[in-house]
């Protein structure tokens, strides 16, 4: 069975199952093994004991958002989104700096593409552009992940009210 045809019959994302294979986790095609693997994950993640559960392991508030809203980011993004969402306003952390670190501390060469696109979902939610929609109401990825706007930039953003 390729990963296509386990993800509707099993009902798993087929962005989960890519990933797996991608880790090594499954084969592709899937054998007997990994079809009774996958059932079993598709049970679970209808389930939302199963889903509070892993992410209540993850101890820091902003980590468990920050996995919640980039799921399909692994943790050389996330060290690379962190390092831009934690960094002051007016300061800038240089592409060829940042390569530099990751090279020593996870031995990745990363391309410059990839970190200015991290860097640019940084800024955004630093400046409230990112929103989770809610039904009528959204949410600003800043707001979730507690990350003050800058008060100009609100300004800039949001027209008076008065």
């Amino acid at each position: 069975m390729d990963l296509k045809e386990a993800s509707v019959s099993l009902k798993v994302p087929v962005t989960v199952l890519n990933r797996m294979a991608k880790d090594g986790l499954l084969g592709n095609p899937l054998d007997e093994r990994d079809i009774h693997t996958v059932s079993v994950l598709g049970h679970l993640l209808g389930k939302k004991w199963f889903a509070g559960a892993v992410l209540k392991e993850i101890k820091m508030r902003r980590e468990r958002i920050t996995v919640a809203l980039f799921p399909d980011y692994d943790k050389i993004d996330l060290y690379i989104l962190n390092t831009y969402l934690n960094e002051p306003e007016g300061k800038q952390v240089p592409v060829y700096l940042l390569q530099y670190r990751l090279k020593k501390a996870f031995s990745a060469e990363i391309g410059n593409e990839r970190i200015r696109k991290l860097r640019q979902v940084a800024y955004d939610i630093k400046r409230g552009r990112s929103k989770l929609k809610l039904g009528k109401s959204a949410i600003t990825y800043a707001e979730l992940m507690g990350i003050e706007i800058d008060s100009k930039k609100r300004q800039q953003r949001e027209p008076n009210r008065e």
